[in-house]
């Protein structure tokens, strides 16, 4: 894909509209044809076949109309720059003080300085509201342009605000080549036994970064480094560097007195991912422990950011006592959570504990409460806020209810609608597995609606040797292996789920 398809692939339904109004007010037989080779590209038709994508707009392929067509395909790629331009300028605060900057300089050029200072000062007030130090730089640069042509201005004034804002320049620019080289390092790391802790790898790049040491130093620098690593070590999945690295971090924050009411919010963000990661290594009890002093600290400061974490630490308590087979306390749990006025005024969160809920007959053998709940979930306004990857894994949970509760019919209806609405999901490689065992449990839904006996030893079999090996998803409700396992023999599927879960954790 080259510039101009990159382009043209990017804008938005309002940026395509934006550009086909402007392109109308032409009449010009050409500025027709920008429209049409717009479209044309746009709709991937002509992606491998430009010879047919040229004759479609002037009717031959001959040299002297190739020639014309790459003028038209420049010219088409300058008009959507210049529509961008004319689009976002005024309206994105990031940018805003480049619209300005450039009418600024228009205008010098045009002798009209009293509206090249006006500019100018618009211009600084926006880029000091958003910390932009670069563009700063450059207005200040204008500023001194105007005083070599005697402009009056108060001279000493701009030079005492760019030399304060050169030395934030200077730190910004440190801070960012400092975390660039700490993510760049990061994600090539490999983390394993006998490899390089991440404290030890930070502590490398603070050695090579001397003249970037404040940022290792400062508190604010701390929890930036702190936010980018552990961010990093979640999505890569290295879950014991992670709570390893955390509980170093936390460690010298407490022992340094660090920890204040205006980094709270950072202070509970800490124990969160700490949490998270010793539950991802199966360290349960140190996750308990540790959900303890998280619930403790949300109560600090008068309850500052209690609001802010509540359902995380209903949503992690309810996990856990899952996971430890406490059934009847976790749901009381989810009850308890859905009554909260917290929790119920958050859609998204209401929606998730919902999805718990669900997950948690399913788990009793109240497989109606099941379908009933999903069914609630279903007819929520925003449920659509879960987005496609939830609503997948629900709709396959969703079929598997039905299965177990014999509503065969709705159990096809059902099937249908995830094979249509999701076909994106179920064709998309991680999800191969998914795809399989909805295949496997359309097969149990025909032989049960026809009378007629599936073989379940060499289907769980064969589905097993495929994809025993896997972790299970944070968006799925149910372990697919563990549910296939408990047809196999005969047991509850809560059962196995627990018992698998006690073996990894004696591990």
């Amino acid at each position: 894909m080259d510039t101009l398809e990159h382009v043209i692939q990017s804008f938005t339904s309002d940026e395509v509209r934006r550009f086909k109004i402007l392109s109308n007010r032409f009449k010009a037989d050409e500025e027709k044809k920008l429209i049409i080779l717009f479209d044309l590209i746009r709709s991937g038709k002509f992606e491998t076949r430009e010879e047919d994508l040229i004759k479609d707009i002037y009717g031959n392929a001959q040299p002297e109309t190739k020639n014309r067509y790459y003028r038209l395909r420049n010219k088409l790629l300058d008009n959507l720059e210049k529509s961008l331009v004319f689009y976002h300028f005024k309206y994105k605060d990031s940018i805003h003080a480049f619209y300005d900057i450039q009418l600024s300089i228009m205008f010098r050029e045009r002798g009209y300085n009293e509206l090249v200072v006006f500019f100018l000062k618009k211009a600084e007030k926006k880029a000091e509201m958003l910390d932009q130090f670069s563009i700063l730089e450059l207005i200040y640069d204008e500023y001194i342009q105007l005083g070599i042509k005697n402009v009056d201005l108060d001279l000493d004034s701009i030079l005492t605000r760019r030399r304060e804002n050169q030395v934030k320049l200077a730190i910004h620019r440190k801070s960012t080549e400092t975390i660039a080289t700490i993510k760049q390092k990061i994600r090539k790391a490999k983390f394993g036994k006998d490899k390089l802790s991440v404290v030890e790898l930070l502590d490398g790049i603070k050695s090579d970064l001397e003249e970037a040491k404040d940022i290792f130093h400062s508190t604010e620098g701390k929890i930036l480094i702190f936010q980018t690593v552990s961010t990093i070590l979640h999505n890569k999945g290295a879950y014991q560097q992670l709570s390893d690295y955390i509980k170093t971090t936390i460690k010298d924050f407490v022992e340094n007195d660090l920890f204040n009411q205006n980094n709270h919010a950072a202070r509970l963000l800490m124990r969160l991912r700490l949490i998270i990661s010793l539950y991802k290594t199966m360290r349960l009890e140190e996750a308990v422990e540790q959900l303890g002093i998280f619930e403790k600290e949300m109560k600090m400061y008068g309850k500052q950011n209690y609001q802010t974490y509540l359902f995380n630490y209903y949503n992690i308590r309810i996990y856990n006592l899952k996971m430890l087979g406490r059934s009847a306390e976790a749901r009381e749990e989810i009850e308890t959570a859905l009554k909260l006025y917290e929790i119920k005024n958050d859609p998204s969160h209401y929606l998730v504990i919902l999805i718990s809920l669900a997950g948690q007959q399913f788990n009793e053998g109240d497989f109606k409460g099941a379908i009933d709940s999903i069914q609630q979930i279903r007819a929520i306004k925003n449920s659509a806020s879960l987005g496609d990857n939830v609503l997948f894994f629900l709709e396959v949970f969703y079929l598997v209810c039905l299965l177990e509760f014999g509503s065969n019919d709705l159990f096809t209806e059902a099937y249908k609608m995830i094979r249509k609405r999701f076909k994106a999901q179920l064709k998309m490689e991680d999800n191969a597995r998914t795809a399989r065992f909805c295949e496997i449990l359309d097969r149990m839904n025909n032989a049960a609606i026809e009378g007629r006996k599936v073989s379940i030893k060499s289907t769980v079999s064969g589905f097993i040797d495929s994809f025993g090996k896997y972790e299970e998803g944070d968006n799925e409700i149910l372990n697919q292996v563990y549910y296939l396992r408990s047809l196999l023999e005969q047991r509850p599927y809560y059962e196995i789920y627990v018992e698998d879960l006690r073996k990894k954790i004696n591990k």
